[in-house]
């Protein structure tokens, strides 16, 4: 059952995250304010959720100063990438289109939108991974076993979602990526591969959505790829699950 340390730790993980994002973009608006011409936030925010992260890491075991193999990464970023593949098919089927994520503010120059575009993602999954992999995940696996933990933690993370319609509907991609993170996490001890894969994730997805929107006709619509565009990305991860799996035996 849980007791009083662990309640403690799971809501002060969520508050952790919830609270720092909600400063990080106020940070972002007070740029906007006083100086829109000169993008500071990065630094500012930067610097916030390191601050944060240590202050975090003194009070609770994270496992965030455990190091993992270089076998451990490869797993973290092989599963990650077989999760984003098959995604596709769910993407295809809801007919999601993606824009890159700006400010809301359509007189910003393309510098300070870049910023915000790749420094954002960037403090979101730092700050989702000490929260949700270093917090609530060691604290819940000290009186629960490792998959139900896995799958509580990947299901609360689905609900902290509620915000965005089109993200939270993706339960394949959002219950599978956390399961993917929590197990690595389990497996090495360490919030430092999932961490990487995260980080790794939320900047491949930023470059491809200002990609596509730069060079091609807009966001990108995913409910107009074609069937065999699909069927390329599904064999893609399903390559890419077997290479994590098998690698993931001497992890």
């Amino acid at each position: 059952m849980p007791n009083k340390d662990t309640a403690i730790a799971v809501v002060g993980g969520l508050v952790f995250f919830t609270l720092l994002m909600g400063v990080s973009q106020g940070m972002v608006a007070a740029n906007v304010a006083v100086s829109p011409a000169v993008p500071w936030f990065p630094l500012a925010t930067i610097a916030l959720a390191a601050a944060a992260v240590a202050a975090a890491n003194r009070f609770w075991s994270l496992r965030l100063n455990v190091p993992a193999s270089g076998r451990a990464y490869a797993v973290a970023l092989l599963l990650n990438f077989s999760v984003l593949c098959l995604g596709v098919i769910e993407f295809w089927w809801n007919d999601v289109a993606t824009p890159a994520p700006t400010w809301p503010d359509a007189t910003l120059s393309a510098g300070f939108q870049l910023a915000y575009l790749f420094t954002l993602p960037v403090v979101a999954a730092l700050l989702a991974e000490i929260c949700f992999r270093g917090v609530i995940q060691t604290a819940l696996e000290k009186i629960w076993a490792h998959w139900p933990v896995i799958f509580a933690i990947a299901v609360l993370n689905l609900l902290m979602h509620f915000y965005d319609p089109d993200q939270f509907k993706q339960v394949f991609r959002l219950i599978a990526l956390n399961l993917v993170w929590g197990w690595v996490t389990w497996r090495t001890q360490s919030i430092r591969p999932a961490l990487a894969a995260h980080v790794a994730m939320n900047i491949g997805i930023a470059t491809l959505q200002v990609g596509v929107e730069n060079l091609g006709p807009g966001p990108l619509e995913f409910g107009n790829f074609q069937p065999t565009t699909v069927a390329i990305w599904s064999v893609t991860g399903i390559l890419a699950l077997l290479a994590g799996l098998r690698l993931s035996r001497t992890m």
